[in-house]
């Protein structure tokens, strides 16, 4: 009788088990597109306002250059324990009261003289000779020639711009070396952004290109761009997963190479919501085990800012929601540069009204935010042929943008 019982107990439970609906893996759910309102009109600024271009996409000119060999690269080893931080300078101070907040203060020290695995405060990463915080997107393409360089880096110096963004062709050695060279030498600190089609492995040999423009002054190299964006992706989708991978890769051989990787830059109008993506960046490379690779790291922004409020949190200042993101995740800042931004109106003179804001906030910007660029100072003139960033440029065929004369001449902070 016993065992009849047991017979039958065994056989409800197997009846009642097998209807129970089956457990699957729910995807992550889709991000739906960023809508931008336009803002409300007043007596000074039109409600009208563009959406920022998602990306630029260069031609590059078809001169080949041939590549120097150099040293085979050297590849940073897989760390086994928490990454090194900084050393504190030791206090003299008494214990503050219980209500008194302290924040230690790293020690800085020359670029050079950190290890692989140390944390280089953002006080520590280079600036320019009299910096004021003040960039520009140079030109939508990979190189130019001579003669424009000489001529835009001469209205560089001549607008007090400390920081210029410009593009070079993947792992490319060679066809940006007089722009380089042109900027060092007027006390201009060069950022390159290393173009690539997608979120793939660079073709060629990043470390070698690296150490080449490294010992010509280039310390910052944003690795990809706008990764948010779905077109940015061959996969069809961003993926955040994907560019974290990409991007540690990278970034591994710029480090080993002297450079300081940048990450980013998000679009805020991208597919996938930028902030999130930055999250979603950060928690990956650290799952994967590559979170030590941001001590050495900074992080592009594209803080276009449209016709908004000047305090609207999502244009310009929208780095200061990237900062409480990073500090989050690794409890500290990076640092930021603004790699691109802008307000585009009808009317040329409301345009410069947002710039002259944009850049007087740079005379006392947070710390960690290095500096910001416009986008843009030259497409046709610069020697790019595709038309389309052109109504977004400073500099156009017989015409020059009142910021430039009114305002960028006539400051210097």
């Amino acid at each position: 009788m016993r065992r009849l019982h047991f017979v039958w107990a065994v056989v409800i439970f197997l009846v009642i088990g097998c209807q129970a609906t089956p457990v699957s893996l729910l995807p992550l759910p889709t991000q739906a597109a960023v809508a931008i309102v336009p803002p409300t009109a007043t007596d000074d600024v039109p409600a009208t306002f563009t959406p920022p271009p998602e990306t630029a996409v260069p031609h590059p000119t078809a001169t080949q250059f041939r590549n120097t060999r150099l040293p085979t690269e050297t590849p940073l080893p897989i760390p086994t324990n928490t990454p090194v931080t900084p050393t504190i300078t030791p206090t003299q101070t008494p214990t503050p009261a219980p209500d008194v907040q302290t924040t230690a203060t790293p020690v800085i020290k020359p670029i050079d003289e950190y290890g692989p695995y140390e944390i280089i405060p953002y006080q520590a990463f280079p600036t320019p000779p009299g910096d004021n915080g003040w960039g520009m997107h140079w030109v939508p393409s990979t190189s130019q020639e001579r003669g424009v360089v000489d001529r835009f880096v001469a209205e560089m110096v001549k607008m007090h711009i400390k920081w210029v963004v410009f593009l070079n062709d993947g792992t490319d050695i060679g066809r940006n070396d007089y722009l380089v060279d042109k900027l060092v030498a007027n006390g201009i600190m060069p950022v390159m952004r290393l173009y690539r089609s997608g979120v793939l492995a660079y073709d060629g040999n990043i470390y070698e290109m690296v150490v080449h423009y490294r010992a010509k002054g280039v310390y910052y190299y944003q690795l990809y761009n706008e990764p948010n964006v779905n077109i940015e992706n061959h996969q069809g989708f961003a993926n955040p997963n994907q560019y974290a991978q990409a991007w540690a890769a990278a970034a591994r051989a710029v480090i080993s190479a002297g450079g300081l990787p940048g990450i980013g830059a998000f679009s805020p109008g991208g597919a996938y919501d930028h902030n999130e993506f930055l999250a979603r960046t950060l928690q990956a490379l650290e799952y994967n085990g590559e979170s030590h690779l941001l001590n050495h790291a900074w992080l592009s922004v594209h803080n276009y800012h449209g016709l908004r409020a000047y305090d609207d949190p999502g244009g310009f200042l929208l780095f200061r929601k990237y900062d409480e993101i990073v500090r989050s995740h690794i409890g500290r800042s990076l640092p930021m540069i603004g790699t691109e931004g802008g307000s585009y109106s009808p009317d040329p003179h409301v345009e410069t009204q947002f710039i002259a804001h944009h850049y007087g906030y740079m005379r006392d910007a947070e710390p960690y935010f290095l500096a910001y660029s416009t986008w843009l100072l030259a497409n046709k003139e610069g020697g790019h042929y595709d038309e389309s960033w052109e109504w977004q440029t400073l500099f156009r065929a017989g015409y020059i943008h009142p910021a430039v004369t009114d305002f960028f001449y006539n400051n210097s902070r």
